[in-house]
């Protein structure tokens, strides 16, 4: 072992960068070669990356689920409040209660598609629903739970648009 090589061997990571970096500036590039080559080599062992790719994919596609479910649960609940309280109006208008019964019911086929779309990508993995969203942490609102529970057709544009986002957030590449 020459010097140069007893030098090259005492270099640590931070002193090599440096090193390597002055001989990429100045064009040397046999002596950037020889620095990258010469730089200790390490094993290393880890989990199995699907493995986390997958877990990680589940645990989006159950935030996404709820973010998608809850919105819906509050917009609902927020029209029940303003019909409820234009019942209590004087000057009752009944296409006033319609419109509001109309958006309630807007927002249950929505919620019965993004329901829809995360139940059934997770019967495609084996995942339970519910318990994928325990998993992180959620519990959906009794009235999500209620509003996911009724038998609603749901949205259909949103049904195809929401199947598709479960699908790539799940991490299934292929349709």
């Amino acid at each position: 072992m020459s010097i140069t090589d007893k030098l090259y061997s005492t270099l640590g990571p931070a002193a090599r960068v440096v090193a390597v970096v002055s001989a990429m500036a100045r064009r040397d590039d046999a002596e950037a070669t020889r620095l990258m080559d010469t730089a200790p080599q390490a094993t290393y062992k880890a989990h199995d990356l699907e493995f986390w790719r997958l877990l990680h994919c589940a645990e989006r596609m159950a935030l996404h689920a709820a973010l998608l479910i809850e919105q819906d649960a509050v917009l609902y609940v927020s029209r029940l409040g303003m019909l409820t309280a234009l019942l209590h109006q004087d000057g009752y208008e009944l296409d006033q209660g319609q419109t509001l019964l109309d958006a309630m019911d807007e927002r249950k086929a929505f919620i019965a598609a993004s329901w829809a779309a995360y139940a059934t990508t997770c019967e495609q993995i084996g995942i339970e629903p519910l318990e994928l969203l325990a998993s992180v942490g959620v519990a959906l609102s009794p009235v999500a739970k209620m509003l996911t529970a009724q038998d609603v057709e749901p949205d259909s544009e949103l049904l195809g648009s929401a199947s598709e986002l479960m699908r790539q957030l799940s991490g299934k590449l292929q349709p």
